[in-house]
């Protein structure tokens, strides 16, 4: 089985991944833990990991190309070659976690003067890849590939200060 990117409408995502589910294919909107701030207190909800986006797994065939695309919502699939979609490399699978369907959790990063560090969490897989890190806000915010697209994520952060463990 491959896993293959497909782009839905911003806000259809689980309508979309119900949909794929009722039909019998596999389908995955991953999700993770943010830190939102409202008057004056930290608070921990679930958010969409990648707006816009969802993870088919199966084998493709053009069958799949049927049942999937006129579902409300799809877009399109990503990564074509050839008219054909390129299933998501080993790495690119568990670096996104969709084998385990799991809600990702938050990362601790330690800050010191002049850096950080990825502690822990799904941004380890990342860490590569930060182009920004925003203490205050708690996100990390990284460019990684997606489909052969560049594509920014942001991901919850835990900040742990350098002298604490």
């Amino acid at each position: 089985m491959g896993w293959y990117v497909l782009q839905v409408l911003t806000g259809t995502e689980r309508d979309v991944c119900t949909a794929l589910r009722r039909k019998g294919v596999c389908a995955r909107a991953p999700a993770q833990r943010m830190e939102i701030r409202r008057r004056g207190q930290w608070h921990e909800e679930e958010c969409l990991l990648l707006p816009g986006y969802i993870f088919v797994g199966a084998e493709y065939t053009a069958a799949l190309f049927h049942v999937v695309s006129p579902v409300p919502g799809v877009i399109r699939w990503l990564g074509l070659e050839r008219g054909k979609p390129q299933a998501l490399d080993t790495r690119d699978v568990l670096r996104w976690r969709l084998d385990d369907g799991e809600t990702l959790g938050l990362s601790r990063v330690m800050f010191f003067p002049g850096g950080w560090h990825v502690l822990d969490g799904p941004l380890v897989e990342f860490t590569g890849d930060v182009i920004r890190m925003d203490r205050r806000q708690r996100r990390a915010y990284v460019v990684t590939s997606l489909g052969g697209r560049p594509q920014r994520v942001r991901f919850g952060v835990i900040p742990v200060d350098g002298d604490a463990q």
